[in-house]
C-alpha cells in the first residue's frame, strides 16, 4: 500500500493555517517586548529630573505635590498640577482683594 500523500489544498490549508499561527506568536511576542521596553524606560527615568537627570524628590508646594530636582533645583509639574497652583495663587489674591478693598 502507498503512503498517502496530501493533496496540494490540504497542503495549503496547514501551511496557511500554519503562517496564522506564527503570524499571531510574532504579533504577541512583539507586544510583550514593546512592554518590556516601556516598563525598562519607566523604571529607568522614574522620578529622574529631565534637565540633568539627578534624582527628583517631591515637596509640597501649596498644599500640591511636586518634584524638585536635588541638584539644578529645577521644579517638575505633573498632569493636572499647575491648575491646582492657578486656583490656589487665585483663592489667595482674591482673599487679599477682599480684605484690601473690603
Amino acid at each position: 500500500m502507498a503512503p498517502y500523500k496530501p493533496s496540494d489544498r490540504e497542503d495549503e490549508f496547514f501551511m496557511k493555517l500554519e503562517s496564522q499561527k506564527v503570524t499571531k506568536l510574532r504579533s504577541e511576542l512583539d507586544k510583550k517586548r514593546e512592554e518590556e521596553a516601556r516598563c525598562h524606560q519607566k523604571e529607568t527615568h522614574w522620578m529622574k529630573c529631565p534637565k540633568c537627570g539627578s534624582e527628583l524628590e517631591e515637596i509640597n508646594y501649596q498644599n500640591v505635590m511636586i518634584d524638585k530636582c536635588k541638584d539644578c533645583q529645577g521644579i517638575w509639574l505633573d498632569h493636572g498640577e499647575i491648575e491646582l497652583l492657578v486656583k490656589g495663587q487665585a483663592k489667595l489674591t482674591k482673599g487679599f482683594l477682599n480684605r484690601l478693598l473690603g
